[in-house]
């Protein structure tokens, strides 16, 4: 299986909004992916910040959705990494 740009996001979005209100009432929206080698790197913003531009209003600190091209779960990336490195290492394991 690979994931096409569309259907990353499409991912991304489901995965946000299994855990996030925020996503579900398009408070928070999807407004890019990027394609590397083995997955998909896909952002989001909060609405407020694109329609108003108002820096106040946007998402600080939030890493992007990492969605497997190979059809594995999607998992988020620490924002204070390179996401490419993240990817290179593979979804990050807790405990």
């Amino acid at each position: 299986m690979t994931v096409t740009d569309e259907e990353a996001r499409e991912l991304a979005f489901a995965f946000l909004a299994d855990g996030s209100d925020h996503v579900r009432t398009g408070e928070w929206v999807i407004v890019g992916a990027e394609e590397h080698e083995i997955a998909w790197s896909v952002s989001y913003q909060s609405r407020a910040f694109i329609e108003s531009g108002d820096i106040s209003r946007a998402l600080a600190g939030n890493g992007p959705v990492v969605v497997p091209k190979s059809g594995a779960d999607p998992w988020l990336a620490w924002s204070g990494r390179p996401v490419e490195e993240q990817i290179a290492e593979g979804r990050p394991t807790h405990g």
